[in-house]
């Protein structure tokens, strides 16, 4: 009852702003890049005795446009596309490239496609502080269309993010869906070992860097409250993770 009660909370939210989501007085049609809620907290134990504090993020895009990135490298020898432009598209059915800063390299992390540098970041907090005590092992997403929230009818256009051979690379997040990075996925974790038993606040973010144009930059992070003991981590009481929810990273 209560997933579903924060999952509805979660949708009506969006779906406002799907609706609601404005065209650019020159006609453009804006991605705009947020977090799903935090779920399926977990705390394993690694191996090698380290506590990993694992959790399921989810990157959707609730604008008026697709979010497209298309990436180039010169030769098979260079290992990263350091040539990633942004395409917006608009109202007449046109686009315009955009060049960013943002950079995809292979693999990294078991999977065999590209991913994009730092289009995700995980930062944990002590609860009365803006200070990250603990980030993210992942640092590379591949991104695609994999969940369709039930809000939208937009069809299903980005499903893949390339192979080795590859010297052009499009990857996409289509009006109304989301990426899911699942809580057992390689890298998707963040190192809690050292770090005493109590309440901490756990931060998804998208685009960190502030890397690509959207219509809203102030939505892009969510934050849950959760208590980590020494075998296990859960959400704090319902009400708190609501109040979370879209709430500004704090600098």
């Amino acid at each position: 009852m209560l997933k579903r009660s924060i999952g509805l909370l979660f949708l009506l939210i969006a779906l406002v702003n799907l609706r609601t989501a404005p065209v650019t007085a020159d006609g453009s049609l804006l991605p705009d890049l947020a977090m799903a809620p935090i779920r399926d907290i977990k705390l394993a134990i690694a191996p090698d005795g380290r506590r990993l504090l694992r959790f399921t993020a989810e990157i959707i895009n609730i604008g008026s446009g697709p979010f497209e990135l298309h990436a180039q490298r010169a030769s098979l020898s260079e290992p990263l596309m350091t040539t990633v432009q942004q395409r917006i598209f608009d109202t007449a059915g046109g686009w315009q490239d955009t060049l960013t800063s943002a950079s995809m390299h292979f693999a990294g992390d078991g999977h065999s496609h590209w991913h994009v540098n730092n289009l995700e970041q995980y930062d944990l907090l002590a609860i009365d502080s803006p200070i990250s005590i603990g980030v993210g092992a992942k640092s590379g997403f591949c991104f695609f269309d994999n969940h369709q929230l039930p809000i939208t009818s937009t069809p299903r256009a980005y499903l893949s993010c390339g192979q080795a051979q590859d010297l052009a690379v499009t990857m996409g997040l289509s009006v109304g869906w989301g990426d899911i990075y699942a809580w057992n996925l390689p890298d998707q974790y963040i190192d809690v070992s050292n770090l005493p038993v109590g309440h901490y606040r756990l931060t998804a973010q998208a685009d960190p860097s502030n890397w690509f144009i959207e219509q809203d930059d102030t939505n892009n992070a969510i934050t849950l409250d959760l208590y980590i003991a020494e075998q296990q981590a859960f959400a704090t009481p319902w009400h708190m993770y609501l109040s979370q929810i879209h709430a500004p990273l704090q600098p």
